[in-house]
């Protein structure tokens, strides 16, 4: 990261969507890249635990059954504790910096 007396982001063309947090821009493109990805497989497996509830009360799933979907409070809260370990798992790394450069 750039040093101390510069302000977050490092760089930003002024347009907003594309801040660059570290010297190097190949870095911000692979957190960014990370992040999506840790997100895309965030939603396809919550959409498997849909499909697998779905299918172990009614013996079938459509689409829209799973759209329609809406968790119980138990399963929200087991579903936020799972979201809270696969964070950490998963970006952990970067907290394991400590936000150190």
């Amino acid at each position: 990261m750039s040093d101390a007396k510069n302000a977050w982001p490092v760089n930003d063309p002024g347009d907003g969507k594309n801040p660059q947090y570290f010297d190097n821009p190949m870095i911000d493109a692979l957190v960014s890249v990370t992040m999506e990805l840790g997100a895309a497989q965030w939603v396809q497996a919550e959409r498997l635990r849909i499909i697998e509830q779905l299918l172990t009360k009614h013996g079938a799933v459509t689409t829209e059954m799973i759209e329609k979907y809406v968790p119980s409070d138990a399963e929200r809260a087991a579903a936020k504790k799972v979201r809270d370990d696969y964070v950490g798992r998963i970006f952990g790394a970067f907290a394991r910096l400590g936000g150190t450069s």
